[in-house]
């Protein structure tokens, strides 16, 4: 009873005891669940780290083994690569899990291949930079397997071999650079195949192949530089399809054919340059498109045609170089438009009609070339606002009219150049007013008038240009001014008064020519302070008075040329002191006295003329010390004496020719005269000159004109001369000379003109003679030769002045082959070509 009244309660105990019977059974249920779950995650972390540690050390064994396949000064230079965890080493990045995605190594110094480099080890890598080293060698196939790659910068190496056509794969490239190595060979024709590139830079290699057609499918490139190669073939249209292309780089290369009217597509365009290469056809007007397009460079091609109206929408445009192709027709008007250009180049073109008054419209502007040209007309007053120009070429075109005074208002130009055109006029004094100005070339014009004593106001100027025009008055004193100037050329015009002491005062000149003008007036003494002097041309004046002995002083100066003057008295001694002098010229003056000793001292010296003054005495024996001389002439003088010992013995081996006619020379020929087998010209008619030909002539193959008459020669001149290819004129009458006529003669292919009359030649004419095709004077009357005249002297049907007789009869002849029936004694000849044109 008390067991069944208590049954409730015992069912709530059962009830309490399942229940906690079943929360032990869970609780241990939760406990194996929860250990095999922990069991289960430790092992997938233990997995992982397996992974990741086996991806480092893949990474870390390919890095060090291209290392240890380049040489061991780079292997130095890469002293971190050691271990397996590549992430600490220098010029390597990782992502957070350790895996490699930057290689960067530029400029290290590095010398090897990548022939041991696995690229398939990375295959998280995004940028390889290894620009600048001297790597060499291929570039692996294998890096397609860079399939993350945006970045690959092999540039300034000496990479060879051919661009394997899997870099066609890289999808995700923004940037190729292999600009700067040495890659060869032609580009693989299956690349056709392939279509897409976003910045490949090939610049600065030797590579002799065609643009890859895949070049159109890398959608993601921005910059592409091919430049500075040998690539050669058209410029693909598919180049139209990178609608991401900012740089497009192709100049220095061999490419031909026409620009594709598909780069007008390139929307996203800042820089086209397509310099030097050999590009024909015309500018596409499609550039004009390019509404974004800061630089278009096509100079330096082969393009024609008329330049594209079109291009004066690209309202962002600062560069535009057009310049050195064969372009026609008028620069466009619609060039005004390009309000932010700084840089105009269309030089070197065949444009023609004038200079448009637009191009005033560019405030922008800096520098201006619109040189060798045909343009026409004047140059705009306009050009004058332009305040930011610095450079302006106008020069080697047909420009008229005067000079605008507005170009006085060019504040900050430095280069003005308006030389070799048809300008008229004087010159503006306004031009005083360029502050800046370094270089005025005004040269080659028809400008009248006087040089403005403005033009010493310019006291940046270093070179002033203003020969051969029709300028006139005296030269400025004012110019004494310019203290930075270094060339003045005031030459060909009609210049008259003295030459300004002041320009003494040009402490920097470098070159003074002051060349056939009306100069009078003595050469000023003050001259002999321009220390940096290379050139003093005073040529061709009416200058007098004697040579200053301070031009001594021009230690610098290698051409002196004060010939063609009215100067006296002697050669200054002091010129002895111009070591660095090549050239010296003081022909055609009333200069007396002897030839300084000093004179021997000039080592440098290759061109001697003092022809045609009242020089009296000898030559110096220290002549024999000019060993570089090639232009010896000291002929129309008084000069007298033998020729020193000296001469010609080992030392003239660079004559080339010598000039020592009309003098009282005595003794004998040089006997070197032709040791270097240089000499082309040697004349030393009418002198004194007694003994045999100079044994250096009878070899001396380099000959082309000779006169030697009118001395005391003697020899036999069978054996006294050789064959000379190049022979033109040949004089040696009035001498002793006696022998026969050597068949060596008919073998001088190039001689025109015989002349040994008044001789002791005998024998008979050799029929060589006639082998000389381009012999027209021939002339040896007064000697003894006698026999027939031989038919071969007609085989050419040549035009002869033939003297032949005691000098009676001088006829010209055209001599017709001759048949063996008309083979007549020289009597008979004689009188023959006397019924003919007698002269």
């Amino acid at each position: 009873m008390t067991f069944l009244s208590n049954k409730p309660l015992f069912n709530q105990f059962l009830s309490s005891l399942l229940f906690f019977h079943l929360l032990l059974i869970f609780l241990h249920f939760v406990s194996l669940s929860t250990a095999s779950v922990s069991s289960l995650s430790s092992s997938f972390a233990h997995s992982n780290s397996k992974v990741k540690i086996a991806e480092e050390t893949k990474e870390a064994m390919a890095l060090l083994n291209w290392k240890t396949s380049l040489h061991n000064k780079s292997q130095s230079l890469l002293s971190s690569w050691v271990g397996t965890t590549p992430c600490n080493w220098v010029g390597i990045n990782c992502d957070h899990s350790g895996s490699v995605t930057h290689l960067s190594l530029s400029s290290y110094g590095l010398r090897g291949t990548l022939h041991n480099l696995n690229f398939q080890s990375f295959p998280n890598l995004l940028s390889l930079n290894l620009s600048y080293n001297s790597l060499s060698g291929i570039i692996n196939s294998n890096i397609s397997y860079l399939s993350k790659l945006f970045l690959l910068d092999l540039s300034g190496n000496q990479f060879t071999g051919r661009i394997p056509s899997e870099i066609g794969k890289l999808t995700s490239l923004h940037v190729i650079d292999l600009f700067a190595n040495r890659m060869t060979g032609l580009i693989p024709q299956d690349l056709g195949a392939l279509s897409s590139l976003s910045k490949l830079d090939f610049s600065s290699n030797n590579l002799t192949s065609v643009i890859p057609a895949f070049l159109g499918n890398l959608s993601n490139l921005t910059t592409l530089y091919l430049n500075t190669n040998q690539l050669s073939g058209c410029i693909p249209a598919s180049l139209g399809n990178l609608s991401k292309l900012t740089t497009l780089y192709l100049f220095e290369n061999q490419l031909f054919g026409s620009i594709p009217q598909e780069l007008g597509m390139l929307s996203s365009l800042i820089d086209l340059e397509l310099a030097t290469n050999n590009l024909t056809g015309v500018i596409p007007a499609s550039l004009g498109n390019l509404s974004n397009l800061t630089t278009l460079y096509l100079h330096m091609n082969q393009l024609s045609g008329s330049i594209p109206q079109e291009l004066g929408m690209l309202s962002f445009l600062t560069d535009l170089k057009l310049s050195k192709n064969n372009l026609t027709g008028v620069i466009p008007g619609s060039f005004g438009n390009l309000s932010n250009l700084t840089t105009l180049y269309l030089h070197t073109n065949q444009l023609s009609g004038s200079i448009p008054q637009e191009l005033g419209m560019l405030s922008s502007l800096i520098d201006l070339e619109l040189a060798t040209n045909n343009l026409t007309s004047v140059i705009p007053a306009s050009l004058g606002n332009l305040s930011k120009l610095t450079t302006l070429y106008l020069s080697e075109n047909q420009l008229s009219g005067s000079i605008p005074q507005e170009l006085g208002m060019l504040s900050s130009v430095t280069d003005l150049e308006l030389s070799t055109n048809k300008l008229t006029g004087v010159i503006p004094a306004s031009l005083g007013n360029l502050s800046n100005l370094t270089i005025l070339y005004l040269h080659m014009n028809q400008l009248s008038g006087s040089i403005p004593q403005e033009l010493g106001m310019l006291s940046s100027l270093t070179g002033l240009k203003l020969s051969e025009n029709n300028l006139t008055g005296v030269i400025p004193a004012s110019l004494g001014n310019l203290s930075n100037l270094t060339t003045l050329y005031l030459h060909t015009n009609q210049l008259s008064g003295s030459i300004p002491q002041e320009l003494g005062m040009l402490s920097s000149l470098i070159d003074l020519e002051l060349a056939t003008n009306n100069l009078t007036g003595v050469i000023p003494a003050s001259l002999g302070n321009l220390s940096k002097l290379t050139t003093l041309y005073l040529s061709e004046n009416q200058l007098s008075g004697s040579i200053p002995q301070e031009l001594g002083m021009l230690s610098s100066v290698t051409d002196l040329e004060l010939s063609t003057n009215k100067l006296t008295g002697v050669i200054p001694a002091s010129l002895g002191n111009l070591s660095n002098l090549t050239t010296l010229y003081l022909h055609t003056n009333q200069l007396s006295g002897s030839i300084p000793q000093e004179l021997g001292m000039l080592s440098s010296l290759t061109d001697l003329v003092l022809s045609i003054n009242n020089l009296t005495g000898v030559i110096p024996d220290s002549f024999g010390n000019l060993s570089k001389l090639a232009f010896i002439y000291l002929h129309t003088n008084r000069l007298s004496g033998s020729f020193p010992q000296e001469f010609g013995i080992n030392n003239f081996t660079q004559l080339k020719e010598l000039e020592i006619f009309g003098n009282q020379f005595t003794g004998h020929l040089p006997e070197n005269v032709c040791s270097g087998g240089l000499l082309e010209k040697f004349t030393a008619e009418d002198n004194h000159f007694i003994g045999s030909i100079p044994k250096s002539l009878r070899n001396c193959t380099s000959l082309i004109r000779v006169r030697l008459n009118g001395n005391q020669l003697i020899g036999n001149i069978g054996e006294s001369f050789g064959i000379y290819p190049r022979l033109i004129y040949m004089e040696l009458s009035y001498n002793k000379l006696y022998g026969e006529l050597s068949a060596n003669w008919g073998q001088c292919q190039n001689l025109t003109c015989l002349k040994i009359s008044n001789n002791d030649i005998s024998g008979r004419l050799p029929p060589e003679l006639g082998e000389a095709s381009q012999l027209q004077v021939l002339i040896l009357s007064s000697n003894k030769i006698h026999g027939k005249i031989p038919k071969e002297l007609g085989g050419q049907g040549i035009v002869y002045k033939a003297e032949l007789s005691t000098g009676q009869v001088v006829a010209v002849k055209k001599l017709h082959p001759l048949s063996e029936d008309s083979v007549v004694n020289l009597k008979a000849f004689t009188s023959e070509i006397r019924s003919l044109t007698e002269i």
